[in-house]
């Protein structure tokens, strides 16, 4: 493997920008030229104000931090310093404020440090942009989007979210909303997807959107098992097509929330994964009806139903804490209440491995417990018997 080279040079910013492609979707876009912004950077959010600092900067000859690149296929691409680039274009076209011919001047032939690293493997690439935008949040959908061109996992997520031709789009669509392009600049859609992948093909650790606990999926080159996703999200589809049958539902905002592993998705999925390992059908059938009537009563704007998925901290999904809501909603279902804290106290995943989950602090935990507490539904049980009048008038 060829080692890592960093070269740094001095150029001028009328020698940059000359050779600046500019932002893609941008007027002045130019895909020919030799530096580019790197697709893993945000989008351009300076304001105004900051725009006329890094002018007032120049003018002044004050120090104006590197632009930082990796180098591939011919191009450069910046990793670091894509809001600085953007704002030197800008004030060379007069976007910024109007300049007199001597500041113009000194814009031009003012110097600055172009850092070009050549020989970056994608994973250092991935790593050294985590490092350089140490100060800027990254969410993991990003983290995730860097992978796309080397990840079989990312890019099977991809096709679930964007490829017309995946085998349940029609059904993704009718459940959660159009998803095709829909993606926000935070990869929010990206993230739970790899979540709800990474859980289908790995086990239930890995429901989760932490780059971190998923990175060595990311990383693996063995083929995806399509098949195997297709058959299990056609498990987890068809409990949602079963609820609107009873109860359909047309807000696209709430459909789209349904697609979120911290929320309902993540647990349902929890549920089917660890209940297909046991291969009961009559289990299989409870867990079904189980989550058919608490959508149902989701929908129905039962009280307590929304409470029932509320667990602090699932943003950042665990084992113990899907199960913790699958039994919150086990109890909503049959009792029409929340379970206690104390209850829930001694909801473990019963394979719970803590080298896989270390990463996070569940509040909700009490590390002294050793108990497990092992629940599941009466088999053949239907809930959605027991709803009550507005259930009974939508049955009829």
């Amino acid at each position: 493997m060829s080692s890592v080279r960093t070269q740094t040079s001095s150029t001028t910013v009328h020698d940059l920008i000359a050779d600046f492609a500019g932002r893609v979707g941008a007027p002045n876009y130019d895909e020919t030229k030799m530096v580019h912004i790197h697709r893993r950077n945000r989008p351009f959010v300076w304001n105004h104000k900051m725009q006329t600092n890094l002018l007032d900067s120049i003018l002044k000859g004050y120090y104006v931090p590197p632009i930082i690149c990796c180098y591939k296929n011919g191009r450069q691409y910046v990793m670091e310093g894509g809001n600085r680039i953007t704002t030197l274009q800008r004030i060379l076209l007069g976007a910024v404020r109007e300049l007199s011919e001597s500041d113009l001047l000194k814009v031009r032939v003012f110097s600055i440090s172009v850092v070009v690293m050549r020989n970056l493997t994608p994973q250092q690439e991935r790593e050294m942009f985590r490092r350089l935008n140490k100060s800027i949040k990254v969410s993991d959908g990003q983290l995730f989007a860097m992978s796309e061109d080397d990840s079989p996992l990312v890019r099977e997520a991809l096709d679930f979210l964007n490829c017309l031709e995946y085998p349940l789009r029609a059904r993704i669509t009718n459940t959660f909303g159009d998803t095709i392009n829909k993606d926000n600049d935070g990869r929010a859609l990206l993230a739970n997807t790899v979540a709800i992948l990474s859980g289908i093909l790995h086990g239930v650790h890995f429901i989760t959107k932490s780059f971190d606990r998923l990175e060595q999926h990311v990383e693996n080159q063995s083929p995806i098992d399509s098949d195997r996703i297709v058959e299990t999200f056609d498990s987890l589809l068809s409990i949602f097509e079963s609820a609107s049958v009873h109860k359909p539902l047309t807000d696209n905002k709430k459909k789209k929330k349904q697609f979120t592993v911290g929320y309902i998705v993540g647990a349902m999925l929890y549920d089917i994964l660890t209940t297909d390992e046991i291969d009961q059908v009559p289990e299989r059938t409870a867990i079904v009806n189980k989550w058919r009537a608490y959508i149902i009563a989701l929908r129905l704007g039962e009280e307590l139903a929304a409470e029932a998925v509320v667990i602090k901290g699932a943003q950042n999904n665990s084992a113990d804490k899907l199960k913790k809501i699958c039994y919150r909603v086990h109890v909503f279902v049959h009792e029409r209440r929340l379970a206690t804290d104390e209850e829930l106290k001694y909801i473990r995943h019963v394979d719970s491995d803590s080298s896989s989950e270390n990463s996070e602090s569940d509040d909700d935990d009490d590390s002294d417990s050793d108990h497990k507490y092992e629940i599941q539904c009466e088999p053949f049980c239907d809930p959605c018997l027991v709803f009550g009048a507005n259930l009974a008038l939508l049955r009829s």
